[in-house]
């Protein structure tokens, strides 16, 4: 099992990635003294960035990976609303991910024993289909651990139609595709994450953190369908038929 970043090697990776974003990008590889090699070691990192300038949350991301879960937020200006337009070169490689997320109606506090899923459920006030847009920002790509300690490449966020009666659907199995200039690229694969329960988990994991979440906030839940690279110029669906459409051009 590989032994887990001290404290110290998380505060370096933090310097190291502070000091290179304020420098540009493309971000240089971590390096192998902090470098973390799982994507809960990447979360450290994100959080110890984060916490020494704590901007508010509007929305947030989870992914799950190798059974560790990974929390991101995004902030004012990354979220959304269907049709957008995103300049193609704010990316250094755009991952275009077709999802699924919910508004929660209500606050979210830490709770002894955490929220249960009926209550989490019982307080979604909508559901959505959605484009999550992360930005790889590493040259030549990085690992998962490394995304982890960039905040999972947290960039864009943009909501489509409701899912109207969203309770009654077997969210999980939704058909979806995504189309680039119309044509189909990718569709609905097997394995993706089951989205009320990932919707349940992140609210107890944020709660987890000493964090509320504050109603109207979204979560949005892993990606159905996964598209890479998104490029300047494109025009991108992705499709969820008998839902509608989201809409986002990269300029």
């Amino acid at each position: 099992m590989t032994d887990a970043l001290t404290d110290a090697q998380v505060k370096e990776a933090a310097d190291f990635l502070d000091e290179a974003t304020a420098n540009g990008l493309p971000l240089p590889a971590i390096p192998e003294s902090c470098r973390p090699e799982t994507a809960a070691d990447g979360g450290r990192i994100y959080w110890e960035r984060w916490s020494r300038n704590p901007t508010s949350a509007v929305a947030w991301k989870a992914a799950v990976i190798d059974g560790d879960m990974v929390l991101a937020p995004f902030f004012e200006g990354m979220v959304m609303d269907s049709p957008a337009s995103i300049p193609g070169d704010t990316f250094v490689s755009c991952i275009l991910e077709a999802e699924v997320a919910f508004r929660v109606g209500r606050d979210f506090a830490p709770s002894d024993g955490g929220h249960s899923e009926d209550d989490v459920l019982g307080a979604v006030s909508n559901a959505y289909i959605v484009i999550e847009a992360p930005n790889s920002r590493f040259d030549g790509g990085a690992g998962m651990p490394s995304m982890a300690a960039d905040g999972v490449g947290n960039q864009a966020l943009i909501i489509g139609p409701e899912i109207d009666d969203w309770q009654s659907k077997e969210l999980v199995a939704l058909d979806c595709e995504i189309l680039i200039d119309g044509e189909s690229v990718a569709e609905g694969r097997d394995g993706r994450p089951n989205p009320t329960e990932i919707l349940v988990a992140t609210v107890n994991e944020i709660n987890n953190r000493g964090m509320t979440v504050s109603a109207g906030e979204v979560i949005t839940t892993g990606a159905a369908a996964v598209f890479v690279p998104g490029l300047a110029g494109q025009e991108v669906t992705i499709r969820f038929p008998g839902i509608g459409d989201v809409g986002l051009s990269l300029t």
